[in-house]
């Protein structure tokens, strides 16, 4: 199966989701997140804001900035095809940005080197590590900035043995679902 092919049915199996499914598999997915070592340590967490029936970000948010942990969120530059990260106190003074995603109103500029932890979107993931995203290269480019741990937040659907990946691919370190916590290393 090409990337493409793979691509076209994980949308098709995301936008096939119910509210109630997605509350639901969102809800396992962040308990399991804060039961991992890196995040309960984690001073700075960067994290996607979720779209397109992606795992829910918001109460991920809401938690860590209660735990009093930095958020960075990215921000979108299609010029050049780019993030960069911003970040934010709230859930509140979000605007939509590129392709729709929700981005922070105001910029408060953030280093991906100050960052502990990235929580990762994906349209799948393999248990290896390995990630297939939209086919742009915004999260490869970002998280070559930084070694810090990767973590894949997706559907268990979206987790494969092995997914066609690039040489140049940014590989996950741990993966979650609703089902699992897969510590894949690097």
């Amino acid at each position: 199966m090409t990337k493409e092919q793979l691509r076209d049915i994980m949308r098709r199996k995301r936008r096939a989701l119910t509210q109630e499914e997605i509350f639901s598999h969102s809800r396992k997915i962040r308990e399991q997140l804060f039961m991992i070592g890196c995040i309960k340590s984690a001073n700075t967490v960067c994290t996607f804001l979720s779209a397109f029936k992606e795992p829910d970000t918001t109460e991920i948010i809401r938690l860590l900035l209660k735990s009093n942990k930095r958020v960075a969120v990215p921000v979108t530059d299609e010029k050049s095809i780019t993030l960069s990260l911003s970040y934010i106190d709230s859930m509140e003074n979000l605007t939509r940005g590129a392709y729709g995603i929700y981005e922070p109103s105001a910029i408060c500029p953030a280093d991906i080197r100050d960052v502990d932890a990235v929580l990762v979107p994906a349209l799948a993931f393999d248990r290896k590590g390995g990630r297939m995203g939209f086919g742009k290269g915004y999260y490869d480019k970002l998280l070559t900035e930084k070694d810090c741990v990767k973590i894949g937040l997706c559907y268990d659907f979206q987790l494969f043995d092995k997914i066609p990946t690039e040489p140049h691919d940014v590989m996950m370190n741990i993966i979650i679902t609703e089902k699992e916590i897969l510590e894949v290393g690097n």
